[in-house]
């Protein structure tokens, strides 16, 4: 290979383990997400639970495609969206449970970018 072939080869071998490792740290995330709602919800910290199946049906994914790597949290129930936007959000477990790991998330992030 010529020393151009080369340099070009190693900056992409650098982007895919990079997209590798977002894709991984991803779902590292939305497990521990998951599990950390699970257990606040428990006690009834959003939302009082009646039959605990919204808490047991949330649930959080990994995504890898061509235009965007990340995880998402999502409910299951119709009412869902109810919990999230009704009340000023006063039962949103979504957007807090998030919020709460972001700093970690985009630290991490930012070690694998070397920034």
């Amino acid at each position: 290979m010529s020393g151009e072939t080369t340099v070009v080869a190693n900056i992409n071998a650098i982007y895919e383990k990079r997209k590798l490792a977002v894709y991984a740290l991803c779902k590292y995330y939305a497990s521990i997400v998951i599990k950390d709602f699970r257990t606040v919800q428990e006690n009834n910290y959003y939302w009082t639970n009646r039959s605990h199946f919204a808490k047991d049906t949330m649930f959080t994914k990994a995504f890898s495609d061509s235009d965007a790597i990340g995880f998402f949290m999502a409910h299951t129930m119709e009412y869902g969206p109810y919990l999230e936007l009704a009340n000023d959000g006063r039962h949103a477990a979504i957007k807090p449970t998030l919020e709460k790991f972001l700093p970690q998330f985009e630290k991490e992030l930012k070690k694998i970018y070397g920034k």
